[in-house]
């Protein structure tokens, strides 16, 4: 892989290693790190820290799909239930085990939503059509 990064062939690259005492300095090092216990814990670490990144990206996409599940039009009540659960689960929130209290936060936030973006009526118009005999 390293080659590729290189843009050299894998023998011109073993060739540069094999000649450079302080490449293959950087190579005993990288061997002797990869076998200590330590490095595994920096390691897993690492994909803490990034599952929390991750974690934290994907509860903000979820506030998005909550605002925009209250500001579109849906094709089906059922898309849009769909859409909330899946948005709501991101966010943090569990269906199954959430409280009646959670549900009610979540509808309110999507009504004022609503409210702040609905269009608003402009004119009333009232036809009365009268039919006799």
């Amino acid at each position: 892989m390293a080659a590729c990064y290189l843009d050299v062939r894998p023998g011109e690259l073993d060739s540069y290693i094999r000649a450079s005492e302080k490449i293959q300095g950087f190579v005993a090092a990288i061997d002797a790190v990869k076998r200590d216990n330590a490095y595994d814990k920096l390691s897993k670490d690492q994909f803490d820290d990034q599952l929390d990144l991750l974690t934290k990206s994907y509860r903000i996409d979820a506030l998005e799909i909550i605002h925009d599940l209250a500001t579109m039009d849906f094709d089906s009540a059922a898309m849009a239930e769909v859409k909330l659960k899946a948005a709501v689960q991101l966010k943090g929130a569990v269906l199954e085990k959430a409280d009646v209290g959670e549900h009610a936060l979540v509808l309110q936030e999507l009504n004022q939503l609503y409210q702040q973006s609905a269009p608003r009526i402009k004119s009333i118009r009232a036809v009365q059509v009268e039919y006799e005999g």
